[in-house]
C-alpha cells in the first residue's frame, strides 16, 4: 500500500472527504473536481490502485469537519504575530508545513459560523480554505513537500471567537456596478494606468467565471484597440496568469 492511499483511507476513517490530485499538482485528478471527494474507502482504495502517485488532498467544509488557516510565507507569519497580540493566542492545533514554506492550521467545522474560501481578509498572506475548499496533504509534492509538523498539536483545536468572527465577517467593499466596468472598456488607457486596467479586468472577468483562456483572449484585444500603446503581449499573459492563481485560491485551491 503506498503512502498516499495509506493517508487517505486513515484520514477517510476520521470522517474526512479526500480527493486525489494530479502528481505535483494542485489541480483534482477527478473529472467532477471537488465534487467528487468522498470518505468511501472502496471509492479511494480505486483511486490510488489506478494512479498510486497522485497528491492526497482533504476537502475542506462541513462534511469533513474541518477548515484551514493558511500562513503563507514569512510576511504573513509576521502578521499573524500582529493580530495574535491583539486578540490572543491561536490554540495549539494539527499543523501541516507547506513548501513555500508556509503552514495550514487546521480547526473543527464551528457549528454557527460560515467558514469561506478566503484570500488576505485577515491580513496578507493569510487566507482561509472552509466550505468548497480543499488542501493538499502529506506526503504530497508540488515544488516541494508538504509535511506534518512535529511541533504542532496532535489534535484538532477549536478556532478562538475573534478568528471566527474576522474570517467569517462579510467584505466591507461593495462589487463595482455595471456600468463600471462598460466605462472602463470602452474609454481608452494611457501610459501609466495599463497595467492596473488590464488587472482589474482579468480579475472582475475570472471572478464571474470566465474561462481563463477567453479572459486572455479578451484581454488581448482590449490591449491592443484601447491601450496607448499597448503592453506586451507577455505582460498580458503575466497579468492573467498571476490573477488566476489569485482566483484559484479565491475559490479554495490550496
Amino acid at each position: 500500500m503506498s503512502v498516499q492511499l495509506k493517508t487517505a483511507l486513515t484520514l477517510a476513517e476520521r470522517g474526512w472527504h479526500m480527493l486525489p490530485c494530479l502528481p505535483r499538482s494542485k489541480a483534482p485528478a477527478l473529472p467532477n473536481g471537488i465534487d467528487g471527494a468522498t470518505d468511501n474507502f472502496d471509492v479511494i482504495r480505486q483511486w490510488w490502485k489506478q494512479q498510486p502517485d497522485c497528491n492526497v488532498a482533504v476537502r475542506t467544509g462541513r462534511g469533513s469537519g474541518v477548515w484551514i488557516l493558511d500562513i503563507d510565507g514569512a510576511r504573513a507569519e509576521q502578521e499573524l504575530t500582529k493580530l495574535e497580540a491583539e486578540n490572543g493566542q491561536l490554540p495549539a492545533t494539527v499543523e501541516t508545513i507547506t513548501p513555500r514554506p508556509g503552514r495550514h492550521l487546521f480547526f473543527k467545522w464551528p457549528a454557527d459560523k460560515p467558514i469561506g474560501n478566503t484570500v488576505g481578509r485577515l491580513a496578507p498572506g493569510i487566507d482561509s480554505r472552509g466550505e468548497r475548499g480543499y488542501a493538499l496533504l502529506p506526503p504530497s509534492i508540488t515544488y516541494g513537500s508538504y509535511h506534518w509538523s512535529v511541533d504542532a498539536a496532535d489534535r484538532i483545536a477549536d478556532a478562538p471567537a475573534w478568528l471566527l468572527e474576522k474570517i467569517s465577517a462579510p467584505r466591507s467593499r461593495p462589487p463595482k456596478p455595471p456600468a463600471h466596468w462598460r466605462e472602463l472598456v470602452t474609454a481608452g488607457i494611457d501610459e501609466g494606468g495599463r497595467d492596473v486596467t488590464c488587472t482589474r479586468l482579468a480579475g472582475y472577468l475570472l471572478h464571474a467565471g470566465v474561462d481563463p483562456l477567453v479572459v486572455l483572449e479578451l484581454l488581448q484585444s482590449f490591449n491592443t484597440t484601447k491601450c496607448r500603446p499597448p503592453l506586451e503581449r507577455a505582460d498580458i499573459h503575466r497579468i492573467v496568469n498571476s490573477i488566476c492563481g489569485k482566483e484559484l485560491r479565491r475559490r479554495g485551491h490550496a
